[in-house]
């Protein structure tokens, strides 16, 4: 059954295989939120210091007809801001969250082009019926 104990799961396979090299400077939690039409995953952290830094993925990914490498490549997608200094308590290293294909080179360097590919290939291939 998919819920948030299995998100939690999965991001937690996903940070130590992939993302380990960095410590968390704040809480990172994850939950599935509401079920969206576009938008496949967030991140945000309130403006209090110290306060927990929050990864949402899209509630349809409940589903478990949604294969789990969609999952899985938005919440490294999602990582990649938070080690960015996006919505977290980290430096910020970059003005923009996505300019310059920063979160495609971060994603490439950490060894997961693949899984990004096959995740926008699903997508962009079945998001729309399923939706």
């Amino acid at each position: 059954m998919r819920n948030n104990v299995w998100l939690k799961n999965i991001a937690q396979e996903i940070w130590f295989k992939y993302f380990h090299d960095i410590s968390p400077v704040n809480d990172l939690r994850v939950k599935f939120g509401k079920r969206a039409k576009w938008q496949l995953g967030c991140i945000r952290q309130s403006r209090k210091k110290g306060s927990p830094s929050i990864v949402t993925l899209n509630g349809h990914f409940k589903n478990p007809t949604v294969p789990e490498f969609v999952a899985k490549s938005i919440l490294a997608h999602e990582f990649v801001h938070y080690l960015s200094g996006f919505s977290s308590s980290r430096p910020r290293l970059f003005r923009y969250p996505h300019r310059g294909g920063i979160i495609e080179m971060e994603m490439k360097k950490r060894g997961l082009s693949e899984i990004e590919k096959k995740q926008r290939k699903w997508i962009d291939k079945n998001w729309k019926n399923f939706i």
